[in-house]
């Protein structure tokens, strides 16, 4: 079975990222879902169902068999002590648990795209700090980043320009990157991480200040 990434520091988060390459027939057999499980699979739309046997296939490798419910913000939560956060891209699914609140996010390498959207979500602090030569790099990172901090804060819809800011960072897997969530009256510090798997983005935020 097809686990591309398995990320696990020892103390307190774990991340599997899983290439659902496989027909759903091998994955239901693999699975061995309970019948409720497989009646709601059956009651999804074709692409939403794949990424439901892909986070079932990651929740069993992490030793997770639970149901995921979601709040009133639509955030995933787990029915024990464990924070989670899930993020899918292109036929690949990611799931973290942590001790801390955590938000993560897959995104496919795009150039074209990242470039053409770069006005909607990288400030003009963060864009003075990025070499020319590496900018693509860095806006990905930089993008995935605010999606994992939408995602560690419930999905306010804050603008990206306006309430995330990131600090200038270097192009070194698995080092934190300082970053923050602002509003009108406070801010909080955030720490993020990066990998690159098989020509996607892997980023993940902790709240562990």
């Amino acid at each position: 079975m097809p686990v591309i990434d398995y990320i696990n520091d020892h103390k307190h988060t774990r991340i599997i990222t899983w290439d659902v390459s496989e027909s759903n027939e091998e994955m239901l057999e693999y699975l061995q879902l309970k019948d409720y499980r497989v009646e709601k699979f059956h009651n999804l739309r074709p692409k939403q169902a794949r990424e439901y046997l892909g986070l079932r296939a990651c929740l069993k490798k992490l030793d997770l068999d639970y149901d995921v419910l979601y709040d009133e913000r639509g955030k995933p939560y787990l029915p024990t002590n464990k924070e989670i956060s899930i993020t899918h891209s292109y036929g690949l699914v990611a799931v973290g648990v942590s001790e801390f609140n955590i938000g993560i996010d897959i995104e496919l390498s795009r150039p074209k795209k990242i470039l053409n959207i770069k006005h909607k979500f990288a400030r003009a602090d963060e864009i003075e700090w990025i070499p020319k030569d590496e900018e693509i790099e860095f806006l990905h990172i930089i993008w995935g980043i605010k999606e994992g901090l939408y995602k560690l804060n419930g999905g306010n819809l804050w603008n990206f320009l306006n309430h995330y800011r990131i600090e200038e960072f270097d192009l070194i897997e698995n080092k934190p990157i300082v970053c923050w969530i602002s509003d009108e009256v406070k801010s909080r510090k955030y720490h993020a991480f990066y990998k690159i798997v098989n020509e996607h983005y892997l980023i993940w935020v902790l709240d562990y200040e």
